[in-house]
């Protein structure tokens, strides 16, 4: 893989054997791919903690894990979809122009402009072919250009139809409210694998927006390589939908040094959890190999159990497979208002903090009423600052 090659190989390992490896891993993708039926416990094993090595096998097997096929492609209706307008068509246009920088280095201005056409196209299409029901969000297109580089438009196109309403369903409702739930579970699956590092976190206040860029891009926002960006697709499309959280959990322990060492204050530490590199100390087959590790500690159900979480707005912590493919509930099990005060029920013991000192200088939250406001605005201003670094 890219960032193998690049020196991150790891400790005692040679490029010869990476490359046998990596082999050895292409044969056995092929046999399952192969086998009547496919086996797919073990593709999406070896997918999430192998990796798939390059763009031809993800070019294949990707679609394999959705469940889609590139014959599914219809041009005519693509040439529909593309020109229909939609609630976000203008916000798209803005995110389109200003993309494609970080895995188009030494391109021409007008190969640049090529592709962006194509990503266009492709949001449009997809956000439009689901009649109303899904909606673009800033981030999707960070997605959605992993997807053209690794698969081309057409295909990119058929899976991204299946993502928004499976393992993004959350990302791609009328508004935020079911992330900003589902943000709340991850200081909760740090708590399971470093009590120490979730405690420090839990005592500067801060709320777990710092996260957000992660699980709505799939981390493609922070990665400089495509090839790190699209070894971290492989466990993603393999595995629960939730698994980006585990992903982010993983690399917060990989950052506990330089987290134990900031001084306990919410401004502080948001500004450096913000900021964290993802891969500064990991690969990212480290990275996505210590996420499953994670993840079979304390997988969704098990999460949900322990925190006594209450989904009101987001349902991906209720993810199921069946035949075989990962599939994500529509609707909520416990319906609620658009106001979205209840998706901050469980984020409330993040943004209220636990301790007589912490509490006094929590004064001020009253109510959780109080506290979804102050939520409210913290992502406006998260978002705000994601639009300034995008790509």
């Amino acid at each position: 893989m890219g960032q193998r090659r690049k020196g991150h190989h790891p400790k005692g390992s040679s490029v010869s054997d990476e490359r046998e490896k990596d082999l050895a891993t292409i044969h056995l993708i092929n046999s399952l791919l192969d086998s009547v039926p496919v086996d797919y416990v073990q593709l999406r094993k070896v997918s999430a903690v192998r990796g798939l090595v390059n763009q031809q096998v993800r070019a294949r097997v990707w679609p394999v894990l959705l469940g889609v096929d590139a014959q599914e492609f219809d041009e005519r209706a693509y040439r529909i979809w593309q020109d229909q307008p939609h609630r976000d068509s203008n916000v798209v246009n803005c995110d389109v122009e200003r993309s494609l920088w970080s895995y188009t280095e030494g391109w021409t201005t007008e190969e640049r402009d090529i592709q962006r056409d194509k990503l266009r196209r492709v949001l449009n299409a997809a956000v439009s072919s689901h009649d109303g029901d899904v909606f673009y969000y800033q981030g999707l297109h960070d997605i959605t250009s992993v997807l053209l580089f690794i698969c081309g438009e057409r295909l990119a196109l058929v899976m991204l139809r299946r993502l928004v309403t499976c393992h993004l369903r959350d990302c791609t409702r009328p508004s935020l409210d079911a992330v900003l739930e589902l943000l709340g579970l991850l200081l909760p699956i740090l708590e399971e694998v470093d009590r120490p590092l979730h405690a420090h976190i839990e005592a500067s206040g801060v709320q777990p927006f710092f996260g957000l860029s992660w699980y709505i891009t799939w981390f493609a926002h922070n990665l400089p390589q495509l090839a790190q960006a699209a070894r971290l697709f492989d466990l993603f499309m393999a595995s629960h939908p939730l698994m980006p959280l585990y992903a982010s959990a993983a690399v917060l322990v990989a950052s506990r040094r330089r987290i134990l060492k900031c001084e306990d204050d919410p401004a502080e530490m948001h500004r450096l959890l913000t900021n964290l590199p993802p891969l500064e100390s990991l690969t990212a087959d480290e990275l996505a190999q210590q996420a499953v590790s994670i993840y079979r500690r304390c997988p969704p159900k098990l999460l949900l159990q322990r925190t006594h979480s209450r989904n009101r707005t987001s349902t991906a912590a209720e993810s199921y497979l069946k035949d075989e493919i990962w599939h994500v509930p529509d609707k909520p099990a416990v319906p609620v208002g658009v106001i979205g005060r209840d998706a901050l029920y469980n984020l409330a013991a993040y943004v209220i903090p636990k301790g007589r000192k912490l509490r006094k200088r929590a004064a001020t939250l009253a109510s959780l009423s109080i506290a979804s406001t102050l939520a409210a605005v913290s992502l406006g201003l998260y978002m705000a600052h994601y639009q300034n670094s995008m790509h």
